[in-house]
């Protein structure tokens, strides 16, 4: 069953050993990152997804499979903050099973997963470097395909909603990624004149609710790649996921002052 959907950033800078004095420039982002975290515990997840596009042989979406996570950012400099989680073999088995021959799926067991699993991971998951006490769960890490379209990761979404409704476990779904990273000219891929446009759209779309997902999958390619963005296709599966279900999108925060479009939205299923 699946209970709580969202989409979150993943800016390494909202990890408080990477960021130091610059995670406080993130602080509403962080705020819902506490109140998506008190819905978890709340709602007793017993499986928590997450759905990340930084994979680095991402060629096709894959599934991984291994039945433990390190959780670490040794990438970023930061060999204090880690975390350890337990990998749901089980049901990450099922959808892939869904998804064959339909879908180019990989499965895969990878011990350390990317930092766009990685960061809302241990932002929602630990307290003082520990698995919350309240979390007894396990997770699912399904990472995109770059070579595959928006429209692709919608219907792949779809066949996993297949599977989630046979499902007797209580399923929390989260798209990581991120807007245009061109959003002044400080922002970390350059200016980009048309960004700003391109997080208008896709956040008023998004907040249309299943009324602007077929806007959302006709966004421009030639756009979003200006953009640079990285959420368009983690956001497309979470939407065929809740395809056909009645749902409503609550934004509950969007910050801008990095040159990325930090989006934390709330698709509150009803």
């Amino acid at each position: 069953m699946l209970s709580l959907a969202f989409i979150v950033p993943h800016s390494p800078i909202l990890i408080p050993n990477i960021g130091k004095q610059n995670t406080g420039i993130l602080k509403k982002t962080g705020e819902s990152f506490g109140k998506i975290k008190k819905e978890i515990i709340n709602n007793k997840i017993d499986t928590l997804i997450i759905i990340s596009p930084h994979k680095k042989d991402n060629s096709d979406i894959s599934l991984n499979n291994h039945f433990a996570l390190e959780i670490n950012f040794e990438e970023f400099g930061d060999y204090l903050s880690k975390l350890n989680l337990s990998g749901d073999l089980e049901l990450s088995y099922q959808i892939k099973e869904k998804m064959w021959p339909d879908f180019d799926v990989n499965i895969e067991a990878l011990s350390k997963p990317d930092y766009g699993s990685n960061i809302p991971l241990y932002l929602l998951l630990s307290e003082n470097n520990q698995k919350i006490k309240n979390f007894k769960g396990k997770i699912i890490i399904i990472n995109t395909s770059a070579r595959h379209d928006f429209a692709y990761h919608f219907e792949a979404g779809k066949k996993i909603q297949e599977t989630l409704k046979t499902t007797d476990k209580n399923i929390a779904i989260i798209a990581s990624g991120e807007l245009s990273h061109c959003l002044n000219h400080n922002a970390p891929g350059g200016f980009f004149q048309k960004a700003i446009l391109f997080d208008e759209k896709t956040i008023e779309n998004l907040k249309k609710g299943p009324e602007g997902t077929p806007d959302i999958l006709k966004t421009d390619p030639k756009l979003a790649l200006g953009a640079k963005e990285c959420g368009l296709r983690p956001i497309s599966l979470l939407l065929g996921v809740l395809d056909g279900l009645n749902y409503e999108s609550e934004n509950m925060s969007y910050q801008k002052e990095l040159g990325v479009g930090c989006l934390t939205m709330k698709m509150k299923l009803k």
